[in-house]
């Protein structure tokens, strides 16, 4: 049986305590440019947990997840968390004089879950 086949009417959720092992990913997005980062194809797996650190000490960050198109703010000099969340897709927009930092844990694909196809 799949990991991600279990049925969400069971209130199935994915946390630390139940998640098979994970492998951790670092990101820089370089300061001034738009980054999306799409974890199934580019590290075979989707994020369950990750920090997003902005290391511009002037300006302001923001990202977006799973491309709802709600953009969170990220002030200047700090870091937000999505926790305990299936994250497939990432846009990062970093501030004008310094780099954003993505760090995630990430969970691999198995072999016979159906691939996502991402279209930006």
């Amino acid at each position: 049986m799949a990991f991600f086949s279990k049925p969400a009417i069971n209130n199935f959720q994915v946390n630390s305590g139940n998640t098979p092992l994970l492998y951790p990913v670092r990101v820089i997005c370089l300061a001034g440019v738009t980054t999306g980062i799409s974890f199934p194809d580019q590290f075979l797996g989707r994020a369950i947990s990750l920090k997003i650190s902005n290391n511009d000490s002037a300006n302001a960050a923001s990202y977006d997840y799973n491309l709802n198109g709600q953009f969170q703010n990220l002030a200047a000099s700090n870091f937000a968390t999505i926790d305990n969340t299936i994250v497939n897709y990432l846009t990062v927009t970093a501030g004008a004089a310094g780099t954003t930092l993505v760090e995630a844990q990430v969970l691999p694909a198995s072999r016979d879950e159906v691939p996502i196809e991402v279209t930006v």
